[in-house]
């Protein structure tokens, strides 16, 4: 008689064997050149990521559209070793630093609710698209509250790890809604600088550029992206 195992793996293998039968209509039927195996992963793929997208929006709903910044919602969407490419010089790392910026950005704006408008996935990464509505009652870079409702444009890019956010990335529209409460933004040299010196943002993507590349761009860009003092090969 069969063991429970055995059984479970008899019926694996034949879900496996119908995975691939379907595969293989579907190739016919699209004229791809593609292999059943490729088209397989690529099924595994759509449905990963909509597992992975169902993680986000339960991020979204429980932290941020419910103003939740408990350590144990954080603990329950973001993994131990979460780590945020987006977060300020200087702020405690993982997630007491969430925490902390999150807190200082609710006690400016109330009520949010972020809006999707695209959500696009590869692998176990995830973007974003969307508008984040919030109302200005409290102190925003010097403005008092306006009670007026904002439009913050955003997008994020955040790794999705065994159920959890693990790694964020992100860039928002501030100047609009800094425009938004009427506060005047102007850009200033830094104090003892030299203004005219290009700055090489440090950021994880920022790659070295080649004496080719730069070569099509502009005596300048090598200097931008390169470190200073490194030479070109």
């Amino acid at each position: 008689m069969a063991s429970a195992e055995d059984s479970a793996v008899q019926q694996e293998n034949r879900l496996q064997s119908e995975i691939h039968q379907a595969a293989s209509r579907l190739r016919d039927l699209l004229g791809t050149d593609k292999s059943v195996e490729q088209i397989v992963e690529a099924a595994s793929d759509l449905g990963r990521i909509e597992e992975n997208k169902k993680v986000l929006l339960r991020f979204q709903q429980e932290v941020f559209n419910s103003s939740d910044w408990s350590m144990e919602t954080l603990q329950r969407n973001l993994t131990d070793d979460f780590v945020d490419h987006a977060a300020m010089p200087g702020d405690p790392p993982g997630l007491e630093g969430v925490q902390m910026r999150f807190s200082a950005w609710a006690s400016a704006f109330e009520d949010p609710m972020e809006d999707n408008i695209a959500i696009v996935g590869e692998g176990d990464l995830l973007a974003v698209m969307y508008n984040l509505h919030a109302t200005h009652n409290g102190n925003f870079m010097g403005i008092e509250p306006t009670h007026r409702e904002v439009v913050i444009p955003g997008m994020e890019v955040v790794r999705i790890r065994d159920g959890k956010i693990a790694e964020h990335w992100g860039i928002y529209d501030f100047l609009r809604t800094a425009e938004e409460i009427g506060s005047n933004l102007a850009f200033l040299p830094r104090e003892g600088g030299n203004g005219d010196a290009p700055v090489r943002p440090q950021v994880p993507w920022a790659v070295k550029m080649t004496e080719a590349d730069a070569s099509g761009i502009g005596a300048d860009a090598e200097k931008y992206l390169r470190p200073e003092g490194e030479q070109g090969s």
